[in-house]
């Protein structure tokens, strides 16, 4: 079922001046006329979900694959929506090998993290900055000024998990990545400036933004990402940064505790700033419900945990943009990382059919504040 009409997730984020969209990544993804038409109804946005990352369009110095990102932006014109690139820099992974740090520097820096390094990196301080630019540059040969949004950064703050180790971030809650490293990272917060500032003089219709995951549970480890996330915000704006607007992930997890006044209270400070946020990658994640509640329980869960969220989206921040990580469910990571289970993360399943998912965002889209 393909809605167009009152009652589809566009239409109820139009209505509010919010552009919908979702992630699609061709040449994995099975050509798929359905999906194509589900795009086409449901997408004022089209992101690709890998297509746009160094690791797949430049997996070698001076050699371009741009395959996959270019049957995304086609797709995107095909249907009347807008193309987003995601991402430009990313702090751990999506990097080809040669954009890592030399894996002979790894004992020296003291850092336990893998993805950082590779027997094949040259990234260096001396260079970053000259493939930095000529990527971008490269990229706006390739598809111009068209953009909607721009991912400057991605994943730059630290996760926190049992085997993570706290000197691995800095006192700004920065992970010590590879960009960090080369970047100057240990002189301050502001080390990811320059990069803004010439993703905009080289983009200057773009929405650009910083893009995390991990801020919306009420764990200490989220708690304390998110006020990282705001101090670098601030900072940002005060000093002049061409930061557009915040990119949450919102990778929601069903049956964890969603800190609704932590979160509320995040959104409006972001909001005092006169910063939108951007919904870029929602899914919810089902892994921590109970494994035996029936297929209609975890729906109603995973509906109920996406519609607290965007209901305190609509009512406290300047929300832009509600994108799904793929519009089908079967399609999502998370339906791939464990099959047998057959998770619903996304608005629709495998059939195009739309979920309780669904029908929960419409209704929560259509509460609070307008504008």
């Amino acid at each position: 079922m393909v809605g167009t009409a009152a009652g589809s997730l566009r239409e109820a984020c139009r209505r509010r001046g919010i552009l919908h969209g979702a992630a699609r990544d061709h040449i994995v993804d099975p050509e798929d006329p359905a999906l194509d038409r589900l795009m086409a109804a449901e997408c004022d946005l089209l992101v690709p979900e890998n297509g746009g990352k160094w690791a797949v369009f430049q997996p070698q110095e001076g050699r371009f694959d741009w395959r996959r990102f270019d049957a995304a932006v086609a797709e995107a014109e095909r249907i009347g929506a807008r193309p987003v690139w995601h991402c430009v820099l990313w702090q751990h992974m999506g990097m080809p090998d040669y954009m890592k740090l030399p894996a002979r520097r790894q004992a020296e820096l003291g850092v336990t993290e893998k993805e950082y390094f590779s027997p094949q990196g040259t990234l260096s301080a001396e260079n970053h900055w000259a493939r930095f630019t000529g990527v971008v540059d490269a990229v706006k040969r390739r598809y111009g000024d068209r953009f909607y949004r721009i991912d400057v950064m991605n994943e730059a703050f630290f996760w926190e998990t049992p085997s993570s180790h706290p000197h691995e971030q800095d006192e700004h809650g920065f992970r010590k990545g590879m960009w960090w490293q080369v970047a100057g990272g240990a002189k301050g917060p502001d080390w990811l400036d320059p990069f803004f500032r010439h993703v905009r003089t080289v983009f200057p219709s773009a929405k650009l933004v910083i893009n995390d995951f991990g801020l919306e549970i009420a764990e200490g480890w989220q708690q304390r990402k998110r006020a990282y996330m705001l101090r670098w915000l601030e900072g940002a704006v005060a000093r002049g940064v061409p930061v557009d607007g915040l990119g949450l992930q919102s990778h929601l997890m069903a049956g964890k505790p969603y800190d609704h006044q932590g979160m509320v209270r995040f959104l409006k400070a972001v909001d005092r700033l006169g910063l939108p946020v951007h919904v870029t990658e929602l899914d919810v994640d089902e892994q921590h419900l109970p494994a035996s509640w029936s297929r209609a329980q975890k729906d109603g869960a995973i509906a109920w945990t996406a519609a607290q969220y965007l209901r305190d989206l609509v009512q406290h921040s300047r929300l832009a943009e509600v994108t799904w990580w793929h519009l089908r469910s079967d399609l999502n990571y998370i339906a791939r990382r464990d099959p047998p289970a057959k998770p619903q993360p996304s608005p629709y399943d495998a059939r195009s059919q739309r979920l309780p998912l669904y029908q929960a965002a419409v209704d929560a889209l259509g509460e609070g504040r307008s504008g």
